[in-house]
């Protein structure tokens, strides 16, 4: 499945699944217009919520994460194709996870808010979610290397968001900037100054515009948080 980013240029996941990744960074790319993110280390691939992709698209996948269970994030289907094509670890909501009937229990993990896993040597640990679902997750996930994602789903941000910041100090963390209720460019950096990521992804919107006011806003509130805006497949590698 081949498709064009923001400016016309074809992309798809062959880009990071093509790459050679050092021990010591991460590629990640954003595939849609809500939160499919894949993250990649040398060793280990994590997908999260995953849409409107071809299963044979995913080269290779250790763990699958759902964060809830909106059309935009969740479709059960494609979710067992995925992992009976790569004998992934679905990591969800119990909500989710009662609703993929076609997954072992030894391969299904449901959390909730302050639970975790360990997959491997990577560990993905639940937070709390601003947004009208069920049992809604954010989640942290500290790679095999060390570094750390904070991977917002479409959370808008709360007080204790704060909280995560200082426990976890991610590298990275992918900050909601429009379509779900009440997130806007403003909401996403609100994230951003809360959790205080050394690099700050503005994601699911499908506004080029939004993006960019959530950098020029960043950049005026919290010079020190770095941006990284990414089309559509483009590989971002990290540090």
């Amino acid at each position: 499945m081949v498709f064009v980013d923001y400016f016309g240029v074809p992309m798809s996941l062959s880009q990071i699944f093509g790459l050679t990744i050092p021990d010591d960074k991460v590629a990640v790319t954003w595939c849609n217009i809500y939160s499919e993110v894949v993250v990649r280390t040398k060793n280990f691939t994590v997908v999260f919520d995953p849409i409107d992709v071809k299963p044979s698209d995913l080269v290779k996948v250790d763990v699958l994460l759902v964060t809830h269970e909106h059309y935009d994030h969740f479709d059960a289907e494609l979710t067992e194709e995925i992992q009976k094509q790569t004998n992934a670890v679905v990591v969800t909501t119990p909500y989710v996870a009662n609703q993929l009937k076609g997954i072992s229990s030894s391969n299904l993990k449901p959390l909730k808010v302050g639970e975790s896993v360990t997959v491997g040597r990577v560990t993905l640990n639940a937070e709390y979610s601003s947004h009208p679902a069920n049992q809604p997750l954010t989640f942290v996930l500290t790679l095999d290397n060390g570094l750390k994602i904070y991977h917002s789903s479409d959370s808008k941000p709360y007080p204790e968001m704060r909280s995560i910041g200082e426990k976890y100090k991610p590298d990275l963390a992918f900050c909601t900037v429009g379509i779900a209720p009440g997130t806007s460019p403003k909401s996403g950096v609100e994230v951003a100054k809360l959790v205080k990521p050394k690099v700050a992804i503005p994601y699911h919107t499908d506004k080029p515009k939004a993006l960019e006011d959530f950098s020029k806003i960043l950049g005026e509130e919290a010079p020190e948080i770095k941006v990284k805006i990414l089309k559509r497949f483009e590989v971002f590698v990290y540090p």
